[in-house]
């Protein structure tokens, strides 16, 4: 199915809108080589840095894992799965432990908590979600895609530690990065009248 047209010809023709408008999530079967640079990961990490942030806790933290690190991480998942269904048949294993390897680069995101008398750890998630919006956005505007995915592995706090990530980090999810195929899948778009209201009180 094609993709929705954009709402106004103006932000057809705007450069940063057109790319805000145009982004789309591509699953990890369609993400190849290459992956993102460093240079390249870097601007979407300062990107991710530009997000809304309540006293400036700056709870953002990213995790790259390339190469042969995927294997391990996939062992890691593997064992975490294991260790919370112990009956977990071999083929099922087999798949998560493949997981990591299904695009050149994949990113844990996370966010570092800390007590605050007046920003609550919801607000502190809310804004490293922010910012891994403002990450994904960063690498579809240099050409690459992008899948956000969760699994319950995020909630062990082995994966976590084995990841260096500290006992109070909240991991937010795994980010699938690399390069699109040509015919990546564009989703339609439902109309934005179905997600705004005024309110006159």
């Amino acid at each position: 199915m094609p993709e929705a047209p954009f709402p106004t010809p103006e932000a057809d023709a705007n450069p940063a809108l057109h790319a805000l408008l145009a982004r789309a999530s591509v699953p990890p079967r369609l993400l190849h080589d290459p992956a993102p640079d460093a240079p390249a990961l870097a601007v979407a990490v300062a990107a991710a840095l530009r997000a809304p942030d309540h006293g400036g806790l700056r709870p953002w933290r990213f995790l790259g894992i390339q190469g042969e690190a995927r294997a391990r991480l996939g062992d890691l998942l593997a064992q975490s799965m294991l260790a919370r269904a112990p009956e977990t048949p071999e083929a099922r294993l087999a798949l998560e432990r493949a997981k990591p390897l299904r695009a050149p680069l994949l990113v844990a995101a996370g966010a570092a908590l800390r007590p605050h008398p007046k920003i609550p750890d919801w607000e502190q998630e809310a804004t490293a979600a922010a910012g891994i919006m403002n990450f994904l956005n960063a690498l579809d505007a240099q050409g690459f895609g992008c899948c956000w995915l969760s699994s319950p592995a995020l909630q062990d706090p082995a994966i976590k530690a084995a990841l260096g990530f500290a006992e109070t980090d909240r991991l937010l999810g795994w980010i699938y990065v690399g390069t699109p195929a040509a015919d990546r899948p564009r989703p339609v778009r439902p109309a934005v009248d179905g997600f705004w209201r005024d309110w006159a009180g």
